[in-house]
């Protein structure tokens, strides 16, 4: 009787096929799976003007989709006299390999020490190449300085050599001047 309950799962075997054909559907499948999972990560990228630094609970590399997504990420900007000129953190991050560009989403809080601002959005990215940061046309993105200037708006954007920002729709907030007497500061709409 065992003989006969194997011969026949052999037989039943040999005539079933595994082979779905087509590999395209096993690349996809490969790229949403990560080669690489690292949890309670340090990143340390060094560059000419000195080194970003990224704290990350969990960072995924995805190399055929040239990505790495990481969540609960801390990242600080330090400058070549070491120096932090930036720092902030981000529910989660994804990283462009091939460009260096990077998206942060889900609470989204920058601080530059140059600037003395936050910057605070649900969804920032930055373009390595342009030195470009920018929020999403329809979100709000708010800017608070520590001398208590307060902005929002639609359609944020900053070029980062030029330290040039600005809104597309939407903005509206308080600017406090240097020489400001106490009496308040300047309401902005647009």
């Amino acid at each position: 009787m065992c003989l006969v309950l194997v011969s026949l799962a052999v037989s039943a075997a040999a005539g079933c096929s595994l082979d779905y054909g087509d590999t395209e559907f096993d690349e996809e499948f490969d790229a949403e799976l990560p080669e690489a999972e690292l949890t309670d990560a340090i990143v340390t990228a060094v560059r000419e003007d000195g080194e970003i630094r990224i704290v990350a609970e969990r960072v995924q590399y995805f190399p055929a989709k040239q990505e790495q997504l990481l969540q609960d990420v801390r990242f600080q900007e330090v400058s070549r006299d070491g120096t932090v000129a930036t720092e902030g953190s981000a529910g989660h991050a994804r990283i462009f390999t091939d460009s260096d560009n990077v998206e942060f989403w889900d609470d989204v809080r920058l601080y530059s020490h140059e600037q003395a601002a936050w910057i605070y959005a649900e969804f920032l990215q930055y373009d390595h190449e342009a030195r470009v940061v920018s929020g999403r046309p329809e979100e709000r993105v708010s800017i608070e300085k520590d001398d208590g200037s307060v902005v929002s708006g639609l359609g944020f954007s900053a070029e980062l050599e030029l330290r040039d920002l600005s809104f597309s729709a939407e903005v509206r907030g308080t600017m406090v001047s240097s020489h400001d007497d106490g009496g308040g500061g300047t309401d902005v709409r647009d």
